[in-house]
Order: C-alpha cells, then sequence, then structure tokens
C-alpha cells in the first residue's frame, strides 16, 4: 500500500472486523455474565450466610483482565491458518491499518464497552435480583470510575499488548503460549531480582514503608526503573513489535 492510512479505508476495516467478531465478543459477554450471574452472585447468596455485603469490583477486575486477554489473543486468528492468512494478509488496508484496528477494539474499545456493560448488568440485573433473594444484604453500586476500576483499566491497558504481541507471532494456541512465555519471564527476571536484592539485605532487617533500608543504594533506583518501564515502555515496545510481526508476515 502506497499509504499507511486512510480514514475511510480505516472505517471500512474497522466496520468489517466488528462484523467479523460479533460471534467470538457474543460468546465471550454470554460466558462473562453467565459465571457473574450464576456463580459470582447467587452462588455467593446461597453459600455464604453470613454475607451481609455484596460488592462487584473483584469480579470487574477479573473478567476484564481475563476476557481482554481472550479476545487480544484472537486478534489475528486468521493468521493461524495458512489459507486464511492469505485472505487477511491480501485485504486492501495498510499493516498499520490493520494493528490499529485490532489494538482499538481489543484496549480502549474492549475496555470501554466492557466497563458500560457491567455498569448496567450491576444496575439493572444484579442489584435488583440480589435484593429480591436477599432483602437483608446490601448490594453496592459499581462505578466505573472510581480509583479502583481506572487502576484495574491501566493495569490491562499495559499487559494486553503482551498478548497482541504473542497474536501477531504466534501459530495457533496463542493464549497459552503467550500464558507459558510470560511466566517463564516472570520466573527468570523474579529470580534474578530475589538474587540481587538478597545479597544487598541482611537478615536482621525490615523493610517497612517507613524504613526501607534499599532506598540508598543503587536497586532502590533500579526498582523504579522497573517501575517507569513497565507503565511508559512496555505497551508501546509490545505494540511496535506487533506491527513488525504483521509486516513480517506480511512478507
Amino acid at each position: 500500500m502506497s499509504q499507511y492510512f486512510n480514514i475511510h479505508r480505516f472505517l471500512k476495516l474497522l466496520k468489517l472486523e466488528l462484523f467479523r467478531s460479533f460471534r467470538g465478543i457474543f460468546m465471550t459477554f454470554e460466558i462473562t455474565f453467565g459465571m457473574l450471574f450464576f456463580v459470582g452472585l447467587l452462588m455467593s447468596i446461597i453459600v455464604e450466610d453470613s454475607m451481609v455485603f455484596f460488592e462487584h469490583t473483584g469480579g470487574y477486575a477479573f473478567t476484564l483482565i481475563i476476557g481482554g486477554f481472550v479476545l487480544s489473543s484472537l486478534a489475528f486468528n486468521d493468521l493461524s491458518n495458512s489459507l486464511k492468512s492469505c485472505n487477511y494478509l491480501t485485504l486492501p488496508a495498510s499493516t498499520f491499518e490493520k494493528f490499529l484496528s485490532m489494538w482499538l477494539l481489543t484496549s480502549v474499545g474492549w475496555i470501554a464497552f466492557f466497563s458500560f456493560t457491567y455498569y448496567l448488568y450491576t444496575v439493572f440485573v444484579a442489584n435488583p435480583i440480589g435484593t429480591m433473594i436477599d432483602s437483608n444484604m446490601r448490594f453496592e453500586d459499581f462505578d466505573p470510575l472510581s480509583p479502583f476500576a481506572v487502576s484495574v483499566m491501566k493495569y490491562y491497558f499495559i499487559l494486553q499488548g503482551l498478548f497482541l504481541l504473542g497474536a501477531a507471532h504466534f501459530k495457533g494456541y496463542v493464549f497459552p503460549k503467550t500464558i507459558f512465555t510470560v511466566i517463564l519471564m516472570a520466573i527468570v527476571v523474579g529470580t534474578l531480582f530475589y538474587l540481587i536484592m538478597g545479597d544487598l539485605m541482611q537478615d536482621d532487617q525490615e523493610c517497612l514503608s517507613d524504613n526501607n533500608p534499599l532506598v540508598d543504594k543503587p536497586i532502590y533506583k533500579i526498582w523504579l526503573l522497573a517501575q517507569w518501564i513497565f507503565w511508559w515502555l512496555l505497551a508501546p515496545f509490545c505494540w511496535v513489535v506487533t506491527y513488525l510481526g504483521l509486516k513480517d508476515r506480511e512478507v
């Protein structure tokens, strides 16, 4: 393609991806909210007799992250099949438009649509039915703009790029392969940090919020750098590698 981005072409591609992904999105929502209602709500009310307060924050965090990871791992599902990959890669759209459309659907689009749907579910389904079953229990309204919900959105926005990257590079079984790779890398990095920090700390030292023996040591700066990399570099790095993976598939 001579052009990297054309708004009219991009909107048509986005419409096509929405239409193609409608069945998968519908099944994801059906399974997610079915589990939330029958297992998360009804089972909690019936089994836990001593419960007097029910909140939806835990269910929101779990379903937003896991559902979004599954959806992201299916972003470039056509690339897993040789015949479908030829049709997908020869679509009259640039690689950047293909990447941007799936990024919007699986990151910002998923966060906005799922949060709004989850709010409607708690207000018009879960809380009224829960009150009818047990009027003595107080059901908290879910606030999608609460600090907890916003924090969950931020973590998902960062980590979602890992599964989008896996969808562009792995051929088949993207979700388990990505999980395995992330866990393996986390074990290696965690082991290295433990060995380094273990040598710098003594056994009789206590690491508290107001008494941290590592503040004046280089390892603390490394930890702050790791946090900065997580929040500001991890997601862009995954997006760039995802785009390069699609370019490589095109070649």
